[in-house]
């Protein structure tokens, strides 16, 4: 009798342990972000990279009375053990949120895949009724962890600061109970995914506020128009012939982060 009570046992706690096991490594799921925008900060960032007299000066600072202090967007992740895709979940907004992200300067709107085990990164918006689709190796990101924790939606999570794209700062929140190595923007690398997401020169936060672990799809083929593909690079170079002649090269460097993150 002893010796069965103790198989029982022995059973039961295996289960559990397999169970535990399953819950705390997850190989697949979607997560649900909330990305708020400090709409008059990033648009006072904007100001001071204008030159003075430009038409678009004096129209942004007339607007800064009308603007909302912050803008909320919603984004959605879905996750294997090897990618993530990215996209954003259209909600109603208020006027000048919705007029603002039609401008482009609170958010391109853009779909992301990435590929850690292929270092694969694809991403795909539009810019003025043109799809701009960029493909090329992962961004380099250089990572420090620090001793700092906080939990979000549930996740206990470790902070690291880092830099990418050169000089661009964030702080992100990592979960080592999610391995995959991703986040809702192109960074990456962090032992687990992040969770939460800083950038201060853009002057935005980007935190998940629902993990679902259900079988779900991560979509590569985002890119759905015909359109040339180009890497980061040859975006960047496109562009500065396009805007750079009437852009400062503090305004152009500070649009060049915001859609390559």
């Amino acid at each position: 009798m002893k010796n069965f009570i103790s198989t029982i046992i022995l059973v039961i706690l295996t289960i559990g342990i397999a169970n535990a096991q399953y819950a705390f490594f997850p190989e697949q799921g979607s997560i649900t972000y909330d990305k708020t925008v400090h709409v008059k900060n990033l648009m006072r960032r904007h100001i001071q990279t204008l030159k003075d007299g430009d038409f678009s000066k004096k129209y942004f600072e007339e607007m800064m009375s009308k603007v909302p202090e912050t803008a909320v967007l919603t984004k959605k992740l879905n996750f294997n053990a090897d990618a993530i895709s990215v996209e954003p979940v259209e909600k109603d907004q208020p006027q000048m949120v919705s007029n603002l992200l039609r401008m482009g300067l609170l958010d391109y709107g853009a779909k992301l895949y990435q590929n850690f085990d292929k270092n694969e990164s694809l991403l795909t918006m539009e810019m003025g009724g043109s799809q701009i689709n960029i493909k090329d190796s992962l961004t380099n990101v250089k990572w420090k962890i620090t001793n700092e924790y906080r939990n979000i939606a549930g996740y206990d999570c470790r902070r690291a600061n880092g830099v990418t794209l050169d000089s661009v700062y964030v702080v992100a929140f990592y979960t080592d109970q999610i391995p995959t190595p991703g986040a809702p923007s192109t960074v990456h690398g962090l032992p687990g995914m992040i969770l939460g997401l800083v950038v201060p020169e853009q002057h935005f936060n980007i935190y998940a506020t629902k993990v679902e672990m259900t079988a779900t799809t991560v979509d590569s083929n985002i890119f759905k128009k015909k359109a040339d593909v180009y890497t980061r690079q040859q975006t960047k170079d496109r562009m500065k012939e396009i805007f750079g002649r009437w852009m400062t090269d503090k305004q152009f460097g500070l649009i060049m982060a915001a859609i390559f993150l």
